[in-house]
C-alpha cells in the first residue's frame, strides 16, 4: 500500500535499488521520486503514534526553515 501511495515498486520499497520512474504526467518526476532511505523514514514516521508524528513533522519544518535562511 505504501509503495502504491509513493508511486514506487514494492520491491524497491522493500530492498532499495535504482530510482523509480516518474509517474506519467509528472515533469521530470522530481517530486515523485524518493531515495530508499527517505521511503524507509516515511514508513518509520507512520509507525509512530500521532503525538510523536506531530513532533517529527514540526522538527522537520523547523529544519527546513533554518535551511532556507542560510
Amino acid at each position: 500500500m505504501i509503495a502504491q501511495w509513493l508511486g514506487v515498486p514494492a520491491e524497491w520499497l522493500r530492498f532499495g535499488g535504482p530510482e523509480a520512474a516518474a509517474p506519467a504526467g509528472e515533469a521530470g518526476g522530481s517530486l515523485s521520486r524518493f531515495e530508499s532511505a527517505d521511503v524507509k523514514l516515511i514508513a518509520d514516521l507512520q509507525r509512530l503514534d500521532e503525538h510523536h508524528r506531530q513532533i517529527a513533522r514540526e522538527f522537520i519544518r523547523m529544519l527546513v526553515r533554518v535551511n532556507y535562511q542560510k
